[in-house]
């Protein structure tokens, strides 16, 4: 099962798609493609050495969090804001999620509200290791921005190990990133989107990346949609980045959605490629959103004002 598409450029055809040669270097990359179709076992080492690090490191923001939470709400501690593990981090609904992880029949797809530069890999750090390293070989592939994580050599080869795809903003969803992230989901593997395309503090309209993801698997995807609360207040948002402490952080995972319906009613409809991967879209976005207004972080009425709004070319 393949899928191809011809993209014009200059009068000349451009074939792309699940078919597209992952060979050939990528436009706009500094450097080579750095993430192997099939790594040997020496890269899936290094790959989970760096996995398991990050989280790690990631858990530093919230051991003994709910102790230190209540030190800080009593006045104990003050404002001394660097003491290890001041902040607290609640998962609401969390089985909805392991559940879906580890159901190895189907791919899964998560897709979250971006509002700080360490969502992900944070935002996982309610996994515990031993779910962690039972699940490490279908850990989250990533797309991520080519030009603020691919830079250098050595950022390239760190965040590539890390399972982080590059991605070209404005280069439109037929680009290798998302090929890259078709052929994982077609192996059931699990690749997590921030589909609003950046950090931002106000709900943005969804990129249409998720879209052709949804629509070009084998097997349609399980798509799950979270909600982080507070992740801008534990990291800096702009230089010099530092962690802070004292914040509660949130994370609401919401009811997964099975595309296969979603799928089955476009493919009725007679309408174009764009305009399905459009519906498709709309439609996970529409129930981000939701959630984002029934946890109290979006002003009701948010995700019908971005859906209506929702017109324009976002490719």
């Amino acid at each position: 099962y393949s899928v191809t598409f011809p993209l014009f450029r200059h009068g000349q055809a451009r074939w792309t798609g699940t078919k597209v040669d992952r060979s050939a270097p990528s436009d706009d990359l500094k450097f080579p493609w750095p993430i192997p179709t099939n790594p040997s076992l020496f890269y899936k080492i290094r790959s989970y050495i760096t996995i398991s690090l990050v989280a790690s490191l990631s858990k530093l923001l919230f051991i003994g969090g709910e102790r230190m939470f209540c030190c800080f709400s009593s006045g104990l501690v003050g404002n001394f804001e660097l003491f290890l593990g001041a902040n607290k981090l609640n998962v609401h609904n969390r089985e909805r999620f392991l559940s879906a992880w580890e159901d190895r029949s189907r791919p899964l797809i998560t897709v979250s509200n971006h509002r700080s530069n360490i969502d992900d890999p944070v935002m996982w750090s309610f996994t515990t290791c031993r779910e962690m390293w039972k699940n490490i070989d279908r850990h989250r592939y990533i797309l991520t921005a080519h030009n603020i994580c691919f830079t250098k050599k050595i950022h390239t080869a760190f965040f590539a190990l890390g399972r982080c795809v590059p991605c070209v903003r404005g280069k439109g969803v037929y680009q290798k990133g998302v090929d890259f992230c078709v052929d994982r989901l077609n192996e059931n593997g699990w690749v997590h989107m921030f589909p609003e395309g950046r950090v931002t503090a106000n709900a943005l309209r969804f990129k249409w990346g998720v879209g052709r993801l949804i629509m070009e698997t084998i097997i349609p995807p399980m798509v799950i949609p979270i909600w982080c609360s507070n992740m801008d207040k534990i990291w800096s948002e702009k230089p010099p980045y530092y962690p802070r402490y004292g914040h509660t952080v949130d994370v609401h995972i919401g009811e997964p959605i099975d595309s296969t319906t979603l799928r089955q009613i476009s493919s009725q409809k007679p309408w174009s490629e764009k305009r399905r991967r459009k519906f498709i879209t709309d439609a996970i976005q529409n129930e981000l959103f939701k959630l984002g207004e029934s946890v109290g972080n979006l002003p009701e009425g948010t995700a019908l004002r971005i859906l209506r709004g929702n017109c324009g070319n976002n490719l």
